[in-house]
């Protein structure tokens, strides 16, 4: 029961992201509350479509992108997606520092102890993961041994088209495809 409560709250929580942005965009005269508005996914170079989604909280910065693909399991009512966040956190010193959050919705990973994240680009394995523990199905800053995550955020804001492997209960190899291209650096800056 818990489990569907956090699913429940999850799906809630990013449904909601960014509406009021819209809404004051939308009417005439008004910017809305960032800067740019409801225009969460244009990247730095206009001529390249994005599948990111961009949102800031206060100094926080986030850039959101679901898989392209879902992965059948055995809840006979969804398949398994994964969802990818880079949050750029500006502290009271004001150094900003990235954090990955990775989430697989509607399945339970197999990380209970520790496991293995794989990271493929253009079809060759080019980076293998240490995670120490993943709780219900969230990958986070303390999941991945040390020096692991910036090195994935890295890859990740560089690359195309990308897999990530990841273990869920039932299935040791679930592969969820994304376009990590047009990652907006510009759009994540303090």
């Amino acid at each position: 029961m818990k489990k569907l409560v956090a699913v429940g709250l999850a799906l809630a929580l990013s449904a909601c992201g960014g509406g009021y942005d819209d809404m004051d965009a939308a009417r005439e005269g008004m910017g809305g509350i960032g800067s740019n508005g409801s225009d969460n996914n244009q990247p730095g170079n206009p001529d390249q479509e994005s599948l990111w989604e961009y949102n800031q909280v206060g100094t926080s910065r986030f850039a959101n992108i679901n898989s392209l693909n879902t992965i059948p399991t055995s809840n006979e009512y969804n398949n398994a997606l994964m969802t990818v966040q880079i949050h750029n956190f500006v502290d009271s010193q004001g150094e900003a520092k990235d954090y990955l959050k990775i989430t697989v919705l509607f399945a339970d990973t197999d990380c209970v102890t520790s496991c293995q994240l794989r990271y493929k680009k253009n079809g060759s394995t080019s980076g293998i993961y240490r995670v120490r523990q993943s709780i219900n199905g969230v990958f986070s800053d303390n999941s991945f041994a040390l020096g692991d995550m910036e090195k994935l955020i890295k890859a990740i804001k560089s690359s195309g088209k990308a897999s990530i492997t990841v273990p869920l209960v039932g299935l040791p190899d679930a592969e969820f495809e994304f376009d990590f291209s047009g990652y907006d650096i510009n759009r994540m800056k303090p």
